[in-house]
């Protein structure tokens, strides 16, 4: 009995002392390390998606481009305006049938093409850049000074994409967006004159949406990668056209041609609108600074070393697409007073014809600009003109004579308006010397004439 007492107390004690220590060595939960404790589990709050309306409304070049078109309706959208690309955000409120981009007439097989193309596209150029990456650019006979710059040149990569997702979109007509789209993957990779071509035109166009003043760094490189392609491009142009084979590369004989004439007609130096136009040149230097106006001879070179083979290329719907028929020059008489004092200052009556008057053909070709919408739908007809300027006509212009750069003020106001960077440029500085040498003619009829061009370039008479 006593033993029992003597256990129980034993015990009692030995509670006590642990319950003791226990309380010594308590650490309260404030005074625990702020770096040991768990971390609380964030609440991640998922914010509900805001409701929009899909808009289907945007401008066509926004849609090429795969971007969001901000339907601006003063003028386009501001993307097509700050890249220098034409917009149709305007007349995307046309009907369907009003605003078709391949006529159906003679376009079947391209027509077909299109239909596949959104299938197709990534796949080709997937393929096509794969093939490039392997491609050596390297000119057979590059110039020292060449090949020790070309680590500050852009990528080659670079102008490439940057042709393929905006350049294209600046180039001509809708329908010859669709052709350099579907088709000319393929004809880069197994031809390095249009391979340099398309970079060429690439890095120019990087030039004007990179501008010295504002760039210098990236402007200086793709300036140089801009001459250093374009010097390539004419070189191999050359060979390729005197060579025997020239029967199996009609398409990027032609689709080369094409891009050398984008690069004939911009101006890479802008500077002040005056600048290097060849109303301001000396007589020795005019013709050089009007080779611009010539860049038809490229094309009617290959014209005569293809002959009708031409016609079988994948460009013939756009070179169908500027066929038109011109009506004589008599029947415009009563239309407008543009027309009668035109008519009357260069001297043609009922009794005219090509063959006595230059006026005669650029002028017929003229009145049925002037029923066109300067546009890129219209840009096949309207650069035709280029082909009807002969050589009589030309050598009117370098001599300055009134009524020669009165119709070609006029034709350049049209292309102005076309509002293509490669174009605009150089049309509105040339239309801007002609107003400025023209616009203190003493004949009242000459003035009344340039009223329009003046319009179109923001000069007041």
């Amino acid at each position: 009995m006593v033993g029992a007492t003597m256990t129980d107390k034993t015990r009692h004690g030995a509670s006590e002392a642990q319950r003791l220590m226990q309380g010594v060595f308590q650490v309260s939960n404030h005074a625990r390390i702020r770096g040991l404790q768990a971390p609380k589990p964030r609440r991640t709050t998922v914010h509900a998606r805001k409701s929009h309306t899909k808009s289907r409304a945007g401008c066509k070049t926004c849609k090429q481009r795969r971007i969001k078109c901000d339907e601006n309706r003063v003028g386009g959208c501001l993307k097509c305006q700050s890249h220098g690309l034409e917009c149709d955000y305007l007349d995307a409120k046309l009907p369907i049938t009003e605003r078709r981009v391949l006529p159906k007439s003679g376009y079947e097989d391209l027509t077909a093409a299109a239909t596949e193309a959104s299938d197709l596209a990534a796949l080709t150029r997937m393929t096509c850049m794969s093939s490039l990456r392997r491609l050596n650019i390297t000119p057979v006979l590059p110039i020292p000074s060449t090949v020790r710059q070309l680590d500050q040149m852009t990528p080659i990569l670079q102008t490439l994409h940057h042709f393929d997702t905006v350049t294209y979109c600046s180039l001509g007509s809708h329908l010859a967006h669709q052709v350099i789209k579907i088709c000319m993957h393929n004809l880069v990779v197994q031809n390095p004159s249009l391979l340099h071509a398309i970079n060429g035109v690439s890095a120019a166009h990087l030039c004007h949406l990179l501008p010295a003043n504002q760039h210098p760094k990236q402007y200086r490189q793709n300036r140089l990668t801009a001459a250093y392609h374009w010097k390539e491009a004419l070189r191999l142009f050359r060979i390729d056209l005197e060579s025997d084979a020239v029967d199996h590369s009609i398409d990027a004989l032609i689709s080369t041609m094409m891009l050398i004439c984008v690069h004939q007609y911009m101006l890479n130096d802008p500077g002040p609108h005056t600048y290097k136009s060849f109303v301001n040149a000396p007589l020795e230097r005019r013709r050089e600074c009007l080779q611009w106006l010539g860049m038809a001879k490229g094309f009617q070179a290959v014209h005569q070393r293809l002959g009708d083979l031409m016609w079988q290329s994948i460009w013939t719907p756009v070179m169908k697409d500027a066929d038109y028929v011109v009506l004589p020059l008599w029947d415009h008489l009563c239309q407008d007073e543009t027309c009668t004092l035109f008519l009357e200052l260069c001297g043609i009556t009922e009794r005219s014809s090509p063959e006595a008057n230059p006026f005669y053909t650029p002028l017929e070709h003229l009145f049925f600009y002037r029923h066109l919408e300067p546009c890129a739908n219209n840009f096949a007809k309207l650069i035709t003109f280029v082909g009807k300027a002969d050589d009589r006509f030309q050598t009117l212009v370098l001599q300055l004579e009134k009524r020669a750069l009165l119709i070609l003020a006029y034709w350049l106001a049209m292309m102005t308006r076309i509002q293509q960077w490669w174009i605009s440029r150089r049309s509105s500085s040339e239309c801007r010397s002609i107003v400025g040498y023209l616009m203190h003619d003493e004949d009242i009829r000459v003035r009344k004439l340039l009223e329009y061009p003046a319009t179109v370039v923001r000069m007041n008479l």
